[in-house]
């Protein structure tokens, strides 16, 4: 019989542990045992000193503390003295685990009724897997125990079955207590029930039924590895291995895997393969000091993942390569010549180093740390407690297995893709964020790393729609260091990150998308660039993620404004009816002005010709979904008897729409009299198709209000009775409006150019009962009372802005309207230059108003795109896009130019309107 510890182990327990000196005097009978009686004997001797009937939960915790504070001594001496090799060690600390969770299982069932006093299935229905290293009987020395809990509702013996979850959920909790609540005596061990399917939606006891659909639907291949190791430690043993054998099994062995699966796996440890060794000091060799035996490179975890990857690509064939045991699936692999022999010598060998010094780490203060620690004195009683005499030998030793390792680890499947930043490593597997991980993440200059790592985690965890299936997945796995590194290479990592989230979680499938992201890298890279520059068109994104499909046309950002105008007419044919046409009208508009708004902020297209673009988007609306309307009234109340033209007003009519204006119509006809009402229900029918939100969203806002009597008049005016309107009542304001109006679309040309010549006599009359100059002046100063601006960037009402010149251009055509009227000048930049031309506006006064119009219309354009139609003021981030858009290095210049703008359009509102 060999006798559990040494003299020179006890020692070196002594000295270099403290949690260790501390139980050798707590327990000094028990230490002088160990030197004359075997680590078996004295286990069995203090196992059989626990009561034979199970006590009182309370009670229960306390002796299992005391048990687990002698085990710990006698299992590190037997491992410092070289008496137990590290498997004899994993292997005693998980019999401990074991037998402290019969006992805890039993005190908290019968202490919540759901005991069955059945001393062979104590629990029916209820079973708990071992995980991890507690599953494969290979626990560190301070190690977590990883477990779930599951149930079958059918199988459970509760006395009201309808509280089965909240009853377990209790029953869990009591049971976690018991192991790891500290009290006078310790605790035994700590718990981690996170391997669990889904933990952040399940509660800590998981139904049988649940987990199925989970592993059927979003189980992922990190998951299957943690699964090789799952055996049935506590509970209803038959329904758990039912289970394993039903439900696992077919998730963990698959006998078919798609490439995608296999560079999923490959991908468990790191979505980046590394290309350089993490740590390495300048010889190449990983240096010890401070470095993470389990997580860092060519630590434990390598090893393990060396030998799980492998058997998830090839166990669905191959039997005999699914031990739970990391060494013994090596020893499979090497034997089925999937893997050489002197390779799993090399990391069967590292292994059982590795994992030795990972117990003396955790022996110093029975913590759960895996470093090796960088403090020097730290470091040399690692050393001693794993059996060195000289730090330097155990430095030397550690760095010679590491390197090795991860060099063995980096040469596994050398044909796939490397996805590696050179700002490090990158792993989105598992329920905690990778140190390293974070680590990287700070680097590429991201704030607040671990809501990063979980947003994406959940992300590739098929947690969101658009990678719910596999395929999706494994495409976004790819993807996810370029989508990390383009937004650090904004500049603002963490807003580019959410833009792109919360477009990336409305979408309801990501296969085509991510596919196209990772084809075209530069249309990622033009998307989060667009989504920080344009909240306006993130939130599009976001809403309607459909518009990036019009990315795949290779002439996306060569706007043709004549060509996407005429596609309405063809897109709106004779063959859609009227729903079809309505819905079909928003889906090309919406990827109009998709493409439009991106060729702009590209600067593809000028700025300046923004206005015209807008416009004729919305004239190719009207003209598509005019013929519709008809069609669809004549299809309800028969032929129309007349014809009809639709006159555009405002922003419409002065082509200089923007990406949020609205549309100033007003539809005038002729025809009998009685036909009015056949022209109102037309009008009404162009309104909605126009306005009305479908399935494809909306169009545009319609606005008749300018129509002759406003609000209070028929929303149809007969020819007659516009000019006759414009002739006898119409005010100085209406004649201003109509100063923009032009005919955009009708029944027929003669009709349409009948209507544009009313508007040229209407323009030219003169009315004695009107005075001008008084009415525009009065107006001006009421809009300034009652419209004041909503803040500095309100470049509409702003006093100075736009409303003022347009009053001034809009003044100076009505004081020489006979040599404005039937000129087509109604965009107020061309009312300028004809002022200028008859003499009315001087050179000066012309380089005033016509740069502060340009300016302040492009600014009401870069607003538009980067945030028009958000709630709230401009932010610093849209006014500093809107400030790149324009040409400005920062927000300064460009306020710089609106003050000086706004001081000239002063002066001439002096000489133009209140004078």
């Amino acid at each position: 019989m060999t006798a559990c510890a040494t003299q020179q182990g006890i020692a070196r327990a002594r000295e270099n542990s403290a949690y260790l000196r501390e139980s050798l005097e707590l327990y000094p009978g028990l230490a002088a045992q160990t030197l004359i009686s075997s680590a078996d004997s004295i286990l069995e001797s203090l196992y059989g000193e626990v009561s034979k009937e199970v006590l009182a939960h309370a009670d229960e915790m306390a002796q299992l503390r005391i048990l687990k504070r002698r085990a710990h001594m006698i299992i590190a001496l037997a491992d410092i003295s070289n008496v137990w090799a590290w498997p004899e060690v994993t292997k005693a600390l998980t019999k401990l685990a074991d037998f402290a969770l019969s006992r805890l299982l039993i005190a908290g069932a019968a202490e919540l009724g759901i005991y069955s006093q059945d001393p062979d299935n104590p629990c029916p229905g209820l079973f708990i897997l071992a995980m991890g290293k507690y599953g494969a009987f290979e626990l560190n020395y301070s190690s977590d125990i990883d477990f779930c809990v599951f149930y079958d509702p059918q199988k459970l013996s509760l006395e009201r079955p309808e509280r089965a979850e909240r009853t377990l959920i209790r029953f869990v909790q009591t049971l976690i207590r018991g192991f790891d609540h500290m009290t006078a005596q310790g605790y035994i061990f700590r718990t981690d029930l996170r391997l669990r399917p889904d933990p952040r939606s399940n509660a800590v006891a998981v139904s049988t039924a649940t987990a199925e659909r989970y592993y059927e639907t979003l189980g992922q291949n990190w998951e299957r590895a943690a699964m090789i190791k799952a055996r049935v430690a506590g509970g209803d043993r038959d329904a758990g291995r039912a289970f394993i054998d039903n439900v696992l099994t077919p998730f963990i062995w698959r006998r078919s895997l798609d490439y995608a699966a296999i560079e999923d796996i490959h991908s468990i440890k790191r979505q980046i393969q590394a290309r350089r060794i993490e740590g390495a000091n300048g010889e190449g060799q990983i240096d010890p000091a401070g470095h993470h035996l389990k997580l860092g490179s060519g630590g434990i975890r390598e090893i393990e993942f060396y030998a799980q990857t492998q058997q998830l690509i090839l166990g669905g064939r191959n039997s005999s390569l699914r031990s739970p045991r990391t060494v013994d699936a090596l020893a499979a692999l090497a034997q089925g010549q999937f893997i050489g022999e002197n390779e799993a010598q090399i990391l069967t060998q590292h292994y059982g180093h590795l994992r030795r010094f990972e117990h003396a780490a955790q022996m110093r203060e029975d913590a759960q740390t895996h470093d090796a620690p960088k403090d020097i004195r730290a470091r040399e009683e690692l050393a001693w407690l794993a059996g060195y005499d000289d730090l330097a030998a155990f430095d030397r030793a550690l760095s010679k297995i590491l390197t090795e390792v991860h060099q063995l680890y980096v040469a596994l499947f050398p044909g796939f893709e490397s996805l590696t930043l050179e700002d490090g490593n990158l792993s989105f597997t598992g329920v905690e964020p990778d140190p390293e991980t974070l680590q990287t993440l700070m680097k590429l200059g991201f704030t607040g790393p671990s809501q990063i790592w979980r947003q994406m985690a959940d992300w590739l965890g098929g947690r969101v729609s658009a990678t719910r299936s596999e395929r999706a997945r494994a495409l976004l796995t790819r993807l996810a260091p370029r989508l990390l590194k383009l937004c650090s290479q904004t500049g603002e990592a963490n807003r580019a990150f959410e833009a792109f989230g919360s477009f990336f979680e409305r979408l309801g499938s990501g296969v085509s998308l991510l596919a196209m992201f990772l084809q075209e890298p530069s249309r990622l890279r033009r998307v989060i660039d667009l989504m920080l520059i344009s909240p306006r068109l993130s939130e599009t994104l976001s809403s309607q993620p459909a518009v990036l499909d019009s990315m795949i046309d290779p002439r996306f950002l060569k706007f043709d404004i004549e060509r996407h105008k005429a596609g309405y007419k063809k897109a709106l044919g004779p063959d859609l009816d009227f729903e079809d046409s309505l819905n079909a009208a928003r889906r090309q508009l919406r990827e109009d002005q998709f493409r439009l708004a991106v060729s702009l902020l590209s600067h593809e297209l000028h700025l300046g010709q923004a206005g015209v673009a807008f416009t004729q988007l919305a004239e190719g609306c009207i003209e598509g979904l005019l013929p519709a309307s008809v069609r669809e009234t004549e299809r309800r109340i028969g032929p129309l008897g007349g014809d009809y033209a639709i006159l555009a007003m405002g922003k419409l009519g002065g082509a200089e729409m923007s990406l949020v204006s609205d549309l100033d119509i007003m539809l005038i006809y002729e025809a009998p009299l009685r036909a009015q009402p056949d022209f109102i229900k037309l009008t009404q029918r162009l309104v909605s198709a126009l306005s009305v939100t479908t399935a494809e969203g909306g169009l545009y806002e319609v606005d008749m209000a300018l129509r002759p009597s406003g609000r209070s008049g028929p929303v149809a005016v007969s020819l007659e009775a516009f000019t006759r309107y414009y002739a006898d009542r119409a005010w100085t304001w209406e004649f201003m409006a109509l100063t923009r109006a032009r005919v955009i679309a009708g029944s027929s040309e003669p009709f349409m150019a009948s209507v544009s010549e009313s508007v040229r006599q209407c323009l030219t009359l003169t009315r004695s009962n009107l005075n001008m100059p008084q009415d525009i002046y009065e107006m001006h100063q009421r809009l300034a009372r009652e419209k004041p601006a909503r803040g500095p960037w309100d470049v509409k009402q702003l006093p100075g802005t736009l409303r003022d010149a347009e009053f001034i251009a809009q003044a100076l055509y009505l004081a020489q309207r006979s040599g404005f009227a039937g000129q087509g000048l109604c965009a107020t930049q061309a009312m300028l230059s004809r002022a200028q031309a008859l003499g009315a506006l001087s050179r000066e006064a012309y380089e005033d108003l016509h740069g502060a119009v340009r300016f302040f219309q492009n600014l009401t354009q870069a607003l538009a795109l980067t945030h028009g139609g958000l709630s709230g003021a401009p932010n610093i981030y849209v006014l500093s896009a809107a400030a790149r858009v324009l040409g400005f290095e920062n927000t300064d210049g460009l306020s710089a130019a609106r003050e000086r703008h706004i001081a000239a359009v002063k002066r001439q509102v002096k000489n133009f309107i209140l004078r």
